[in-house]
């Protein structure tokens, strides 16, 4: 399993050059205090960069994984020379009321459990082995083959004369990442999927820290993290070895750096947006259109600066074309046809999916057992500031929330599987995104309103 952490060593060091722009000037633990995001931006763009490789013709074995990862480091390295110090800079930290000695002992506190979580990830990660059938039926035998043979059409492709692997319409970044992790392990072990789950779910969680950091309140940012990372789900998703996770991780933080593009106007988050929205989109068959339509939802009930998330949206589908002109080539379609799932015709002759479907994604998004109400949680607080304010801006979230989850909806609605089955087998794990983007925007919410009746109380 070193070959893993050997890996994600890269990819930490491949985001902080990166980041040397936006962090030049910054005093040592200042920086250290960005890995988090870091690792994360490191693996999104050396996935992509992998990805772009296989459909060129390479393989995605260490070799093309150490020119992609020099590359990128030279990129930032030479922009960290050349750009003017501050142009590419995150916001200054925002006024915070004055924390007293029961609130930085809860933060305290909090943040121990969230470390004792956060440990509890990796050590889960690293001992065990995943337990969805697709980690090992799906993305890593693809990983496999990319890594040694590359992206080729016998593989990929259905045909009469080989047997081809199953979905052959999903996104590669995933598996790339997977096989790169096992060639560089020397041997094919599985556990490797679960142990950079682990990693990406803790980096996730740094990650959410650092870019809130100054914007809420300490004790309350992490009560919040503390709640998503206690969630079952969060630790049973992460020993899964399934791409859901992944997925909702970079969709979730590409939202996050949209609202705070919107708070700042600063490009440094600008350019996250972009980075992780394309790396939700390189991941799972579904990430193109929920980032792009979560994104163009957002841009819409922004009062301001909305073109610059329009600008980014394009830049996210941008970045889908040349797969989606590999599989357009090799005649690959996608699993839901969108003919089908456009057709009034079709959609009323099955009607009687979209109750299944509608009440199994519920089931799994208001479950307390599963996802401690994160999603209710966050509704409530939006309805509730709503309330307060009568300001639009306050709906954002249930409306992300219900554009995502009606396209969830209609998927299942116009799929040709089974929907009894197909409910069963991926509910439980596509409201990912959704949950993480609830998650999120918690501390958020409740910043503005705990600010909110502060200033009414000062008033008073």
């Amino acid at each position: 399993m070193s070959g893993v952490l050997a890996v994600n060593a890269v990819l930490l060091a491949v985001g902080f050059c990166l980041l040397a722009p936006a962090l030049r000037g910054l005093r040592p633990l200042a920086w250290i205090s960005w890995a988090g995001v870091a690792l994360l931006l490191g693996a999104a763009l050396v996935g992509l960069g992998l990805f772009l490789a296989a459909i060129l013709g390479a393989t995605t074995g260490p070799w093309t994984f150490a020119a992609v990862a020099a590359f990128l480091a030279i990129v930032g390295l030479a922009a960290a020379l050349l750009v003017p110090r501050g142009l590419l800079a995150p916001s200054r930290p925002q006024v915070r009321p004055r924390s007293g000695p029961l609130a930085e002992a809860a933060a305290t506190v909090l943040a121990a459990a969230i470390v004792v979580l956060a440990l509890a990830l990796l050590v889960g990660g690293f001992r065990s082995s995943p337990w969805l059938d697709d980690a090992w039926g799906i993305w890593l035998p693809k990983g496999i083959a990319l890594s040694r043979v590359g992206l080729d059409e016998r593989l990929f492709v259905p045909n009469g004369a080989y047997v081809h692997f199953e979905v052959t319409d999903y996104p590669l970044w995933w598996s790339a990442l997977m096989g790169l992790d096992v060639r560089v392990a020397g041997e094919v072990d599985v556990r490797a999927m679960n142990a950079q789950l682990g990693i990406l779910a803790v980096a996730f969680l740094a990650a959410v820290a650092r870019l809130l950091w100054g914007w809420v309140r300490p004790w309350l940012l992490l009560a919040s993290l503390l709640l998503l990372a206690a969630s079952p789900e969060f630790l049973r998703h992460a020993q899964s070895g399934m791409a859901d996770l992944p997925l909702a991780v970079f969709l979730s933080l590409s939202l996050l750096a949209g609202v705070l593009w919107l708070f700042t106007g600063r490009g440094f988050y600008l350019g996250l947006v972009v980075v992780f929205g394309a790396a939700a989109a390189a991941i799972k068959t579904e990430g193109l259109p929920e980032v792009v339509l979560l994104l163009a939802l957002l841009a819409l009930l922004a009062p301001r600066r909305r073109a610059g998330l329009w600008l980014a949206g394009a830049v996210v589908a941008a970045t889908a074309l040349p797969w989606l002109a590999w599989r357009a080539v090799h005649d690959i379609g996608g699993r839901v046809a969108l003919g089908d799932g456009l057709d009034p015709g079709y959609l009323a002759d099955h009607a009687d999916r979209l109750g299944p479907g509608v009440e199994g994604l519920l089931s799994h998004l208001l479950d307390p057992t599963e996802w401690l109400l994160l999603v209710p949680l966050g509704v409530a607080l939006a309805i509730a500031g709503f309330a307060r304010g009568r300001r639009a801006a306050w709906l954002a979230l249930p409306a992300l929330l219900a554009v995502g989850f009606a396209f969830l909806a209609w998927a299942y609605w116009a799929d040709r599987d089974e929907i009894d089955y197909l409910v069963a087998t991926s509910a439980y794990r596509v409201v990912d995104p959704l949950v993480l983007t609830a998650a999120l925007a918690i501390p958020l919410l409740a910043e503005r309103l705990l600010s909110s009746a502060s200033r009414e109380g000062t008033r008073r």
